[in-house]
């Protein structure tokens, strides 16, 4: 996935743009329960929800590719019957209809996602059919292919903030009713992978929001492939090896990272 591959889908997420058919959803408390399941058609939706949760759609491919969005590529194994390559071609071309499927999805998600209490999980069903592009980028009224593809999200949910507001039924200024808010995806994925405008089932794009900490194991147990760092994780584990090399001489070691980088973004900047 590049660039204008990620920016090209993120541009559809508009009212007029979007074909999203279906979400289906999870509501899971501090304690992994599911409280809250649903399976709705998503063109249905009251305007103002339908807004709302596009928006949580856009914020899972945002970031930075190789940071915050990283392509990963399912191993052989998974490919086979069983795998999850093929289970989740399945959550796919079965339209979100299938609630087996989607349970076996939530509890992979619940079981792997490490968080310390309530979250929402979000699985969007689109269809995009990807138009012609002549060299210099214009659009062509003919199809390329149609890229069928499912967009999971995961979204922590949180009391909103304690304080004063008007309590209109009292007429009196008041404390403020804490409501449970859903925030922006912490992670989630796009499958089939986008690459070069056309649909890669052997990859998934991952997206992650803060790149620091990436979880292993929802790499590994929930999209079945093998970890792969992101551009900060590489940055901090690079950062370790020099200061251990320089011993209790920090301030050589900071030295010495500093040379190095700046070296590596000068070679960048002349590759451009």
């Amino acid at each position: 996935m590049n660039k204008r591959d990620v920016l090209e889908l993120r541009r559809r997420f508009k009212k007029d743009n979007c074909t999203i058919s279906r979400m289906a959803g999870c509501y899971v408390d501090g304690f992994k329960n599911k409280v809250l399941t649903f399976n709705e058609n998503f063109l249905n939706l009251p305007e103002e929800e339908f807004y709302k949760y596009m928006e949580l759609a856009k914020k899972t491919l945002g970031g930075n590719i190789g940071n915050n969005l990283l392509e990963l590529e399912f191993p052989q194994e998974e490919e086979e019957p069983g795998g999850r390559q093929q289970y989740y071609m399945g959550l796919k071309s079965g339209d979100l209809k299938n609630d087996d499927l989607l349970d076996r999805l939530y509890d992979l998600i619940i079981e792997n996602y490490v968080h310390t209490g309530n979250f929402l999980i979000l699985v969007f069903k689109d269809t995009y059919d990807v138009m012609s592009r002549t060299s210099d980028n214009i659009k062509l009224d003919e199809s390329e292919e149609v890229y069928e593809y499912i967009l999971v999200s995961v979204c922590p949910v949180d009391l909103s903030k304690p304080g004063l507001g008007y309590r209109e039924d009292e007429h009196r200024i008041g404390a403020r009713i804490r409501d449970w808010i859903v925030s922006a995806p912490e992670i989630g994925f796009l499958f089939p992978a986008f690459n070069e405008r056309s649909a890669d089932i052997h990859k998934v794009d991952y997206y992650i929001k803060d790149p620091k900490d990436s979880p292993p194991e929802f790499i590994e147990e929930v999209l079945g492939c093998g970890v792969r760092r992101t551009a900060t994780e590489l940055k901090k584990t690079f950062e370790a090896i020099v200061k251990r090399s320089c011993g209790e001489n920090t301030e050589r070691a900071q030295s010495i990272f500093t040379d190095i980088t700046e070296s590596i973004n000068s070679r960048v900047e002349e590759l451009k």
